[in-house]
């Protein structure tokens, strides 16, 4: 019996989860054949991982119009089964250009949209302009025909129902990790009189950094403040103010981290938090939340996002990020005590919902069904 034939579509490699997925796939969805597509290469000392592939397809140094004729006759060819779309962040011409492609042909109907968080909130923070006015304009063209999307916070798909009128049939597959959860050391109750918070997990301005620095600001003597400035740099005037910002309200208690850590250099550094800070008005940073609930650390997320809904149901304790300001050192010291007596219990549940295995499972019974309905049309 031949193998389905599954296309992916990825922005750019290597790049650490698009990286660790084809390895995932490679070595877990093995009964599918696997095409990767990228679209831009990075050639970076930040990227660690390495590909060890031959079925990818690097159109990086394709012009614009070439590389939309190659994928024309990528995603139109019927020898493949499956197209799936790993992320959808794309603007701009080649935007337009997938939109027509779905408005004028039948890919639609053989696209899986893998969510990635930030592709789902565009209407939330899209910029307020013509142009972020036009890419949203083809978001919904495109979302509105899809046949199917996943999304690891299962309530997202109902949001996009709400926001881009879309009628896809929904999953949850999600992406493995790509740091090994049990390679991470363990630390006991710190007997140090400063607390360290991580604030953030980029330089983005989504994670409203300087909200959370004002928050922190009256434990300015007791605390350490870490922030990690060195992804995702989109305005490095931005950058710059949460430094000006967090040096004056904690001064040498404030930390910027503004190079790039290697895998080893990130894993010390959760290691030695005491607390990590998000207070994005959306679902982001959950393979970084994960890590440091599996270490038994205490996460604050604003409690009005579908994400903490989400692990607050699967039995997870998270803190409001909207009660930074009114923390104590007592509360301090109370909540790192609960975290490491819930550690235990939180490894469980990142082994039973989002351990590689987990993510197996997910994937298996995402596949099964839509080629189960793939096979009816």
């Amino acid at each position: 019996m031949c193998k389905k034939h599954i296309l992916h579509l990825v922005t750019k490699l290597p790049e650490k989860y698009n990286t660790k997925f084809i390895e995932f796939s490679e070595n877990n969805l093995n009964e599918y054949r696997h095409t990767y597509v990228s679209l831009s290469s990075t050639v970076s000392e930040n990227e660690e991982r390495k590909i060890d592939s031959t079925n990818i397809i690097d159109l990086n140094n394709l012009g614009r119009l070439k590389k939309m004729k190659a994928l024309i006759k990528l995603f139109l060819s019927p020898k493949y089964d499956l197209v799936i779309f790993h992320g959808l962040f794309y603007q701009g011409p080649f935007l337009l250009f997938l939109a027509g492609l779905f408005k004028f042909t039948s890919l639609a109907e053989k696209v899986l949209w893998m969510t990635w968080g930030g592709d789902i909130y565009y209407f939330q923070n899209r910029p307020n302009s013509l142009f972020g006015w036009f890419n949203e304009y083809l978001r919904k063209s495109i979302i509105k025909r899809l046949f199917f999307i996943s999304a690891l916070v299962e309530e997202e798909v109902a949001l996009l129902r709400v926001n881009y009128n879309a009628k896809a049939i929904g999953f949850n597959a999600f992406y493995p990790n790509p740091t090994n959860y049990e390679i991470i050391d363990e630390e006991e109750v710190s007997s140090d009189i400063e607390y360290k918070f991580l604030v953030g997990n980029s330089a983005d301005p989504q994670n409203n950094h300087i909200d959370m620095l004002n928050s922190l600001s009256h434990l300015k003597d007791t605390i350490k403040v870490y922030c990690i400035l060195s992804y995702a740099i989109v305005d490095t005037n931005y950058v710059e103010e949460v430094k000006l910002v967090g040096k004056k309200l904690f001064g040498e208690n404030f930390i910027p981290l503004e190079q790039f850590m290697v895998s080893s250099e990130y894993k010390d550094l959760i290691n030695s938090m005491d607390f990590a800070c998000y207070y994005h008005n959306r679902q982001q940073a959950l393979s970084n939340i994960f890590q440091f609930l599996h270490l038994g650390k205490i996460v604050f997320l604003r409690k009005d996002t579908l994400s903490y809904s989400y692990l607050n149901r699967l039995g997870f304790n998270l803190q409001n990020s909207e009660e930074l300001s009114s923390l104590s050192i007592s509360k301090l010291k109370e909540l790192k005590i609960i975290g490491l007596n819930n550690r235990i219990e939180n490894k469980k549940y990142i082994e039973k919902y989002f351990s590689d295995d987990a993510a197996v499972i997910k994937w298996q019974q995402t596949l099964d069904k839509i080629f189960s309905f793939l096979k009816k049309s």
